[in-house]
C-alpha cells in the first residue's frame, strides 16, 4: 500500500504548518517592533528621558541632522538632554514602515515627523522630516535601537 489519503492530508498539513511558522514568527516580531517604536514615540512625547534611553542598546549610534554621529548610550543620552531642553520642543511621528529580517533578529522602522520648537525670534517653528531606525533583538528578547538617523525636509531651523 502506497499510503492512504489520510496520511497524504496529514503530510500536507505538516508541510504547510512548517512553512508558516517562520512567517508567523516574523509577524510576531513585526508586531513587537511596531509596539517598541510606538512606546519610544510615547516616551518622546512625554519628554521622559529615562524611558527614551531604555530603547537604546549600549553601543547604539545616533546620526542627527547637521551634527556629527553620536556613539554610545551615554553620548546619546546627552544628545537627548540637549533636544529635550530646546524651548517648546514637541515631536509628532508617524510610522510608515516596519521590516523584520528573515532571521527575526534585525528590523528597521521608518516614518515621518514634525517637530515644533521655539525659534530664535521667539516664534514657534515647525520642522518636517523623516527618520530611519535599525533595531536589534537583544539576548533578553527585547528590541533595542542600534542605529538611528533623522533629517529635515527643510533647512534645519535655528532655535534657542
Amino acid at each position: 500500500m502506497r499510503g492512504s489519503p489520510l496520511s497524504a492530508v496529514i503530510g500536507a498539513l505538516f508541510l504547510v504548518g512548517c512553512g508558516s511558522q517562520p512567517q508567523e514568527r516574523t509577524a510576531i516580531e513585526t508586531d513587537a517592533v511596531r509596539a517598541a517604536d510606538a512606546s519610544l514615540q510615547q516616551a518622546v512625547t512625554a519628554r521622559d528621558l529615562s524611558k527614551i534611553m531604555a530603547f537604546y542598546a549600549d553601543t547604539a549610534i545616533l546620526m542627527p541632522t547637521a551634527e556629527p554621529k553620536v556613539i554610545g548610550k551615554a553620548a546619546i543620552e546627552e544628545e537627548w538632554k540637549h533636544i529635550l531642553a530646546i524651548p517648546a520642543f514637541e515631536n509628532r511621528s508617524k510610522l510608515e514602515r516596519v521590516e523584520v529580517s528573515a532571521s527575526n533578529d534585525l528590523a528597521y522602522t521608518m516614518g515621518v515627523y514634525t517637530s515644533r520648537l521655539m525659534g530664535e525670534d521667539d516664534k514657534i517653528v515647525e520642522e518636517p522630516g523623516k527618520w530611519l531606525t535599525v533595531w536589534k533583538k537583544q539576548a533578553d528578547g527585547r528590541w533595542r535601537v542600534i542605529v538611528e538617523t533623522y533629517n529635515t525636509d527643510i533647512p534645519p531651523p535655528d532655535h534657542r
